[in-house]
């Protein structure tokens, strides 16, 4: 059967898995232990009858609606005597941890299917809170070939495949076409390098009598403006492809956030933390995001939006152009992420759970999902559907997949996350650091646990 395919009765996928009664299946391992391709164990039971596999997510909105559409659809059609149900579950603020899912695990309560930032895959695998789905996804025809490099890269961890990636994304610059034309910038002209961009934030901004910006121009520290946006823009690597090692301070890092530093300066920090603390804690998402509320011109943001913009604003004209670079669109303007479904560690029926993952993140899944959002498939031949491309802003991201980077893959990406954002929102545009001791304190720190893990031998 091919990945994205999904049609086979409880027994006949048990049967061309190897995991009808009496044969092997996959077996949790302790939460705390390093997580590496199970051996043989215990045939995994049949769900019982009316049995409810409670799948975790994060996502709210159109992802929410999009996912529990997926759900319904695969319960009107599975024959194995069992449900899935939708559970909504918060992420830990400032951390891409979920302290939810590890306490679940640790306590030998996991949800059967967990809804993942796919670039933590590794590191929850290599924590031992991921079980590992190789034989299942080998039996039912799931390949490296059938997905995007880095998606298919980011779900696997010592050769063992812990999770299927759902969808992936990339990150343009949009603006407000009406606010352009309103301060007499030609909204068929938006900003191409660098210096355009910080003449174009100084025009759209609006300023009280107290210098405090009512009106953002551009926000570079703000929604998907990260410290790998600005990295990968201005030609730079977080990773040697030879040694592994990571690189946050790479001369080009180094450059990028030197010159987010002086743009912030120019804003002013407070303008620019006011903005960042009134959106904290998911308070500026769906309708109430800056940029839809006409708060913010300009914003460096995903294809995502292009579902939002339908629902919420779909009066207001809006382009979309590649990250502007030093001296241009850079080769490197843009970076893709995405989300992976996986099953958590001490799972009891892992065959049932897997089936409904299948599903989720085979072709079927992936399309429904990833048109009801405007998000891309991971699928290779999913994404090329016409549908993508259909929508003109949509299709600046669809043509920045090929020069899209992604973040490392290492087991410890959910930390390193953590630190970027600390020295890119904190130590960085308050100046507690320089540019070089943030951007070299991050490869230190990682780059030992790396060493320690035994990553480089």
């Amino acid at each position: 059967m091919a990945a994205f395919e999904h049609g086979l009765t409880r027994r006949g996928f048990l049967r061309a898995s190897g995991l009808a009664a009496g044969t092997a299946v996959l077996v949790a391992c302790a939460p705390a232990a390093p997580a590496a391709p199970a051996d043989a164990g215990e045939a995994a039971a049949p769900a019982a009858e009316g049995a409810t596999l409670e799948a975790w997510s994060r996502m709210t909105d159109l992802a929410q609606e999009s996912i529990i559409g997926i759900i319904d659809n695969y319960n009107a059609q599975n024959e194995l005597g069992s449900t899935v149900e939708f559970v909504y579950v918060a992420q830990t603020q400032g951390t891409q941890a979920d302290e939810k899912l590890l306490t679940a695990v640790a306590g030998g309560t996991p949800p059967p299917l967990y809804y993942a930032d796919r670039f933590t895959v590794p590191q929850f695998a290599h924590q031992g809170f991921f079980s590992n789905i190789t034989d299942y996804a080998n039996a039912v025809g799931v390949t490296k070939e059938d997905y995007f490099d880095f998606a298919w890269e980011e779900t696997v961890y010592k050769g063992g495949v812990y999770a299927l990636s759902f969808d992936t994304d990339t990150r343009a610059l949009w603006y407000n076409m009406d606010i352009m034309a309103e301060v007499g910038l030609d909204p068929e002209a938006p900003p191409s390098n660098l210096n355009d961009l910080r003449a174009a934030t100084k025009a759209l901004e609006i300023r009280d009598d107290q210098d405090r910006v009512t009106r953002y121009g551009f926000n570079p520290i703000y929604d998907q403006a990260w410290l790998y946006t600005w990295g990968f823009g201005f030609g730079g690597s977080f990773q040697d492809p030879e040694t592994r090692r990571i690189t946050f301070g790479h001369e080009k890092n180094i450059e990028a956030m030197k010159f987010v530093k002086s743009f912030v300066d120019e804003i002013g920090i407070e303008n620019v933390d006011a903005m960042l603390a009134a959106c904290a804690g998911g308070a500026c998402r769906g309708p109430n995001d800056y940029f839809w509320t006409g708060q913010s011109a300009m914003t460096c943001s995903g294809n995502w939006k292009v579902a939002q913009h339908h629902r919420y604003t779909p009066d207001t004209n809006y382009g979309v152009v590649p990250m502007p670079g030093p001296d241009g669109p850079a080769p490197h303007a843009s970076w893709a992420g995405g989300w992976s479904w996986c099953i958590p560690q001490g799972t009891e029926d892992v065959a049932t759970a897997f089936d409904a993952l299948a599903y989720f993140c085979g072709t079927e899944g992936q399309l429904k999902y990833n048109k009801d959002t405007f998000h891309i498939p991971t699928i290779r031949e999913a994404a090329k559907d016409p549908f993508f491309y259909e929508d003109p802003l949509h299709a600046v991201f669809m043509d920045l997949l090929p020069v899209s980077s992604a973040r490392p893959p290492i087991p410890f990406g959910s930390k390193l996350w953590d630190l970027q954002v600390q020295a890119f929102r904190d130590h960085i545009p308050h100046g507690t650091k320089s540019v070089e001791d943030a951007l070299n304190d991050i490869d230190t720190e990682i780059n030992a646990d790396l060493e320690e893990a035994g990553f480089f031998s």
